[in-house]
């Protein structure tokens, strides 16, 4: 007789888990299948169609991540193309939330600071940056990012510094261009 309730309680924790990791996959398929119509609408140029499909996505998968990084980088374009404040504040929060969610994740830390230097917030871009790089040390293009928004804070031995330890990990035109154009001035007295 114990046989059977074991082999019920059995049948149903499989049934469970079974059902459990079907969901999963249809949740990846519709995550990624929105951030697909998203990144095409994107191109496009149909921003507004674009974050309309991430956001309905975002009602089924509130805690996907890459569908706020997504979200934050349809802003992005939008905002830059129609330069209205509300669409950088769009991407900003969109960024923001796709950190909290995947903190150990250099993505959205990183398009966070990409947004902040373009929208001329130096110092707010540069600690969005050193968030990015505690959770990819050696990406150089994170340095060389950095780097450029250290320069533009005024800060040419830093710049440096961050350029050639891109170039150590990488060689690239933007650290050459760089030892060019900072070393005379970190020479000179």
């Amino acid at each position: 007789m114990t046989r059977r309730p074991l082999a019920l309680i059995t049948s149903f924790l499989i049934l469970a888990a079974t059902a459990a990791l079907c969901g999963q996959a249809v949740s990846a398929y519709l995550v990624s299948r929105a951030r697909d119509q998203a990144e095409r609408l994107r191109q496009e140029g149909e921003y507004d169609r674009a974050w309309s499909t991430l956001e309905s996505a975002l009602h089924l998968s509130p805690d996907s991540p890459d569908l706020w990084t997504e979200l934050g980088q349809t802003y992005r374009a939008a905002w830059f193309f129609r330069q209205s404040p509300e669409l950088l504040r769009s991407a900003l929060q969109a960024y923001e939330r796709a950190a909290t969610l995947h903190p150990l994740s250099a993505t959205p830390p990183a398009e966070l600071a990409r947004t902040l230097a373009l929208g001329g917030q130096y110092a707010q871009a540069d600690r969005a940056y050193q968030r990015a790089l505690v959770n990819d040390p050696r990406n150089p293009g994170l340095l060389v990012d950095r780097a450029a928004a250290l320069e533009k804070l005024g800060r040419p031995a830093a710049a440096l510094a961050l350029y050639r330890s891109a170039a150590h990990i990488k060689p690239n035109e933007y650290s050459q261009a760089a030892e060019q154009r900072l070393a005379p001035a970190r020479e000179a007295p």
